[in-house]
């Protein structure tokens, strides 16, 4: 996505530019701010020795990877660039004029973003106490005859999930036609019972979308994956781009796939930081909501306090994310960090408190 005044997530680099003002922590917008292992960047390098090559636009040997870790076959896998670029392809695979989508209104926006670029309309329906309601949303989409059901879980603003058997449930009550996609960029930070299964997901129509951006630390070389039927991936490979994940993304997945004491390492950073922001907000009089992603969500006053903090701690250097979605504009968002980091936060909070 480029610059415009549609654009539902402006770079932050963009925001520097709107404002005059810089970034001395960068907050909003889920980065992971525990980066990648060291062996990933080692193979970052080695790989930039072939950066005049093509990769393989099969991406074979990382599907034969993936789907050895998630018990599937490889043809079960498919290689986007980053759950974003997955979404564009699956709204020209699944949608178009006259065609219909049906999602939250709260939710990550960039599918009906491309749903709407596609020529498609698009049903939103509101959010249940701060929760995906997945009753409106079978309901929306019965009445519709929708194409496509997007969802994310866990959830993002909210960081909430509904966890793998409400998920399969909701595939299961959806019209025959009505494929449904779960995007699961922040799928490494739930707890094993609520994470989707691939052979789960292969068996209906449904695709898992997921991402090497978060937990793996690669936000910046966009690199993802959908796991899903045959059929519905070779929808996706039509008319796709050959090259559209280049080898330097695809060594540096490769390595983070063979990084898995960072992976849980950073995982279990990260839940102990959920756990100091959730005590130490709630102590300066925010109220924190429940969830298992790498970002913290929490309610301030009223809309115009959440505004007003988001604009000192930004004024400070401290980038945070002040929702605009319905519902939700009393909350800000932010990355969860290291100690250090989350430390100078909080003193910066306390200040606008």
């Amino acid at each position: 996505m480029t610059g415009g005044e549609d654009n539902p997530f402006p770079s932050l680099e963009m925001t520097e530019r709107a404002t005059g003002l810089r970034a001395r922590e960068r907050l909003s917008t889920n980065e992971n701010e525990f980066g990648p292992a060291p062996e990933v960047v080692r193979a970052i390098g080695a790989a930039a020795q072939e950066c005049h090559r093509y990769p393989d636009c099969d991406h074979h040997e990382l599907r034969r990877r993936l789907g050895h870790t998630l018990g599937v076959p490889e043809d079960h896998v498919h290689i986007g660039s980053g759950i974003d670029g997955l979404l564009g392809v699956i709204g020209r695979a699944f949608l178009g004029p006259g065609r219909t989508a049906v999602t939250s209104d709260a939710t990550y926006p960039t599918f009906a973003y491309f749903a709407r670029a596609c020529g498609a309309t698009v049903h939103l329906v509101p959010y249940r106490d701060a929760r995906v309601d997945t009753e409106a949303l079978i309901r929306r989409a019965t009445d519709t005859g929708a194409d496509v059901v997007y969802l994310a879980d866990p959830d993002n603003p909210t960081g909430g999930s509904l966890g793998a058997p409400a998920l399969l449930r909701l595939a299961d009550r959806l019209p025959a036609r009505t494929l449904l996609v779960v995007d699961g960029a922040y799928t490494e930070y739930q707890p094993p019972a609520d994470r989707l299964a691939a052979d789960g997901v292969t068996g209906r129509r449904m695709l898992w979308l997921r991402t090497f951006s978060k937990a793996h630390a690669l936000a910046g070389l966009r690199i993802g994956y959908a796991v899903g039927d045959r059929a519905l991936l070779a929808a996706l490979r039509r008319g796709g781009e050959h090259y559209v994940v280049g080898r330097v993304a695809e060594a540096a997945a490769l390595a983070a796939l063979d990084a898995v004491g960072h992976l849980t390492d950073t995982v279990r950073r990260t839940a102990e930081g959920r756990a100091h922001y959730g005590r130490r907000l709630t102590e300066l009089g925010y109220t924190v909501l429940e969830g298992t992603t790498n970002f913290v969500t929490f309610r301030c006053a009223d809309t115009e306090t959440a505004g007003a903090v988001a604009k000192r701690l930004a004024q400070s250097g401290v980038f945070v994310r002040h929702l605009a979605a319905p519902g939700l504009t009393d909350c800000l968002r932010m990355s969860i960090g290291p100690t250090a980091q989350r430390e100078a936060v909080l003193a910066e909070l306390s200040r606008t408190a």
